[in-house]
Parts: structure tokens; sequence; C-alpha cells
């Protein structure tokens, strides 16, 4: 074969490969961002086309360079940003001053402890306070969107000697096990590290451009430690139960004193259906051995299961409409758990 007949061949298939590239790298971001809705083809139309020019929205959320709600920090890895929204100087949603007039309530969680209006622990200091007929009891709201247990413990270290602390609850369960398993596999780690933390520069560009790039981690990457098997769902439950473990002893140094029940701990509700990429196996293996953790605890806490059969009050897998939060809320509230806690309590 002449030269100049196989360089033209390899031209061909050249410009065919790159052909092929670029339209499955398009099919693959309508598949994975657009939202199509025969009934609004107009607005499907538009969702197409934002998803075909893919400018890393959601990327950039994931990263989080700097928002109201989750602003890059020091050890903690990011907490609100200060004296925006209703946040205080140091970036919580704590209405200061807290002195030792009241009994404080410091309550740590992610996105569903930081949001409603109000928080849910908010909903309970205003029971509390009713139930008085004054104000005895203040809401310490310490919750960042997206954090964890493992980063909960570090926000209480460094937040106790600002606030008298004297009960302190961690209310969570989903951060802790099915945000790992979607966003960084490893027990305990903050949401998004990897990406955040350990991808090179030409990694997070490919990332956020490519879909065909995030095929690739889907489906072609070994982690240190695979969602969703026996050993994962092992290490989730071993990593939650220890840091509730190391809080319940940390809490004995770090609160007050003035309860004698100073630590509580809830397990959140959240949805665990195939439709959200939950395998039935995460049930067994993971959701109903800390349940049981909970329910066998003096201090535990739980209402995974007070919406189960009726979603209508989630917003997604696990975010809940305000009235959702309120049921939340009162369940905690009428809980013998936390009513003991409330009664241990001596100024």
């Amino acid at each position: 074969m002449k030269k100049s007949k196989l360089l033209k061949v390899v031209s061909i298939n050249l410009v065919f490969i790159a052909l092929s590239i670029v339209s499955v790298e398009l099919l693959l971001r309508i598949k994975l961002h657009a939202k199509i809705d025969t009934t609004k083809p107009f607005l499907s139309f538009r969702s197409i086309g934002s998803a075909l020019l893919n400018r890393g929205g959601e990327w950039d959320a994931h990263l989080n360079q700097s928002n109201v709600h989750r602003k890059p920090y020091p050890y903690l890895m990011f907490k609100g940003a200060p004296n925006h929204a209703d946040h205080n100087s140091l970036g919580y949603r704590i209405s200061d001053p807290v002195t030792i007039n009241t009994f404080n309530i410091a309550f740590f969680g992610g996105s569903t402890g930081y949001g409603g209006n109000p928080a849910i622990i908010n909903i309970l200091t205003q029971k509390l306070n009713a139930l008085k007929g004054d104000s005895q009891y203040s809401p310490l709201n310490f919750s960042v969107v997206s954090s964890n247990h493992n980063q909960h413990i570090h926000s209480l270290i460094e937040n106790y000697t600002k606030y008298p602390l004297d009960i302190i609850i961690f209310y969570g369960g989903y951060n802790e096990t099915l945000q790992t398993a979607f966003y960084d596999p490893r027990p305990g780690f903050p949401y998004n590290y990897r990406a955040r933390n350990e991808m090179s520069p030409e990694e997070m560009l490919l990332s956020k451009h490519f879909a065909l790039y995030k095929l690739k981690e889907r489906y072609f990457e070994n982690p240190p430690i695979k969602p969703f098997t026996s050993k994962w769902s092992k290490a989730i439950v071993d990593n939650y139960i220890q840091t509730i473990d190391t809080t319940r002893l940390l809490t004995k140094s770090l609160a007050t004193g003035r309860c004698k029940t100073p630590f509580l701990f809830i397990y959140q509700p959240y949805q665990m259906s195939e439709r959200f990429g939950v395998p039935n196996s995460f049930k067994h293996q993971v959701h109903q051995k800390l349940k049981s953790y909970a329910v066998s605890s003096i201090d535990g806490i739980d209402v995974s299961d007070l919406f189960r059969g009726d979603p209508k009050e989630y917003t997604d897998i696990v975010h809940l409409t305000q009235s959702g939060n309120a049921v939340v809320a009162t369940k905690i509230f009428e809980s013998s758990v936390f009513k003991d806690a409330i009664k241990s309590c001596r100024k």
C-alpha cells in the first residue's frame, strides 16, 4: 500500500474514532444529567442543552470551593460561612450570646440537622420551653451540610471551650453510611474527600468536564474498599459504633456536668430503596445493625423507620419537608431516653 493511501486510511479511521468518542460522550452527558419530561418538551430541550454543555455544575457543588453552607475550614474540612444567613461569627446557626443561665443542648448533624425553619433542635427546645413555661433551654446547632460524625468529634473538641455544653446530641446515619458509598467509600472520610484532596489537577479537569471519565471512575477504578460489599458494610458499622463510643467518653469530660446524661445519639430516617441505588443487602448488613445498636444503647434514640412505607415527607433520599422535621422532633421529644436526659439536668 502506498504511503499516501495508508495515511488516508489512518486519517479516516482517526476521524471515525474521534466522532465515535464525541458521540458517546454527548449521549452519556444526556443520560447522566438531562431531565427529560415528554409532557414538557421545551423544558426537556433546555435540560438536554444544559447537559450537552456540561458546565461542571454538579462537580463544582461537590468540590465546594466556597459557599454559605459549606466553607473550607482547617481540621473540620468545612463549616458554614461566618456572619452569613443566620450564622454567627463561627459559622453556625447559633444565636449568641449563650450563657450558663440556660441548659444548652448542642446538636451535631449534617444538612438534615442544619436545615429547616426552624431546625430540628430548635423545635425540640421550643417544646421544652413551652412545657416549662419559660426559656430554660437554648439550642446550639453545630450542624454543617454534608458533615459526618467523625467530623462532629473534631467540631465538639474545637467548640466545647467556646460554649457551656450541657447535653450533646449526634444526629445522623445517612452521611455515615450511604453518603460514604456515593462520594468516598472509605468509612469516616469527609464528603468527597478524594476529589477535593487527592486528585491531581489533570484528574480534576477530566472528572469535571468528561462523562466518559466519570464512567471510568465508576466502573473501572478499584477503590481501596468497594461500597456495599460485606467488607465495606462491616467497616461502616464498626466506624459508626466506634465514633459513638468515643464521643460518649469525650462528653463525660467536655460537657459541663450539669446533666448526668450528657450525650445522646439519634439514628435518623433515610430511604434505602433500589431506586436510589441502594441494594437490599444494605438493610441487613448495615441498617439493621445500626438500628439495633441505637435501640439497645441507653443513650440511643432510633427514628430511622419513622416514614417507612410513607415517603411523602422526603424531598430526596434523606432530606425532609418542614412537617417531616416536626414529626422527627416530636418523636425525639416523646422518647423516654430524651426525657430521662432532660430530667438528669440540675443547675
